[in-house]
């Protein structure tokens, strides 16, 4: 049974909306809303994705079309509950060959133990309901992916512990009325704690409202 939480999230993701998504999200409200520009994303990707990748919940597929790779073919998953995601990802990348893998996040990933070079979570826990404490099992399943060495990264639009101005508050305000975001009280030191739970390194930066982060398995 899949949280309706879960569900309610995942409905904003139609076809229709893909569509404007890269320049209304990762355009205007990566920059003016939640202030951490989208090319400061890319740079996270071109910095730690590996040649085996997972991307959970790429969305339309825009970082990973975007990231310059360390080989020239990587071998990359699509992972995330949403076909219309997995769908549009999988389309824009082809030149890849994705392979793509529907799952809830909050269940045990059907993927293999130290299968990975990297794995991303890019604007993607702030949909997830519950506190760090219920979404630290993610990190859990991903240090299980994850070969040793591997690096875990993304980014998290904060609801706590970060300066907001009143576009800010406004919006992420709507975020939480209309069921996108899953947000309310996370903050960069439960994140940075949840982190440390699974993995030896890590490391929590926050750049606007939103927690960039790194880890090493």
């Amino acid at each position: 049974m899949i949280d309706p939480l879960i569900q309610r999230a995942q409905q904003a993701y139609t076809p229709a909306r893909l569509a404007v998504y890269d320049a209304l999200v990762l355009g205007l409200f990566c920059s003016l809303v939640w202030r951490c520009p989208r090319r400061s994303m890319v740079r996270l990707y071109e910095r730690a994705a590996g040649a085996a990748h997972l991307d959970i919940g790429p969305g339309t597929g825009y970082f990973l079309d975007r990231c310059r790779f360390p080989v020239p073919d990587p071998r990359i998953t699509l992972l995330d509950l949403s076909a219309e995601c997995l769908q549009a990802s999988a389309r824009r990348l082809a030149r890849y060959r994705p392979r793509t893998c529907r799952a809830n996040l909050l269940e045990p990933l059907p993927l293999p133990s130290g299968h990975f070079d990297s794995v991303a979570m890019n604007l993607v826990l702030h949909t997830v309901p519950g506190g760090w404490d219920a979404k630290g099992v993610v990190f859990g399943e991903v240090a299980r992916v994850l070969r040793p060495g591997g690096t875990l990264f993304g980014t998290t639009v904060l609801a706590e512990g970060v300066r907001m101005n009143a576009l800010t508050r406004r919006l992420l305000a709507e975020q939480h009325r209309r069921g996108n975001f899953q947000n309310q009280g996370d903050g960069p030191d439960g994140l940075a704690r949840a982190l440390r739970e699974h993995f030896p390194v890590s490391r929590v930066v926050v750049r606007g409202s939103v927690a960039v982060f790194r880890a090493t398995a």
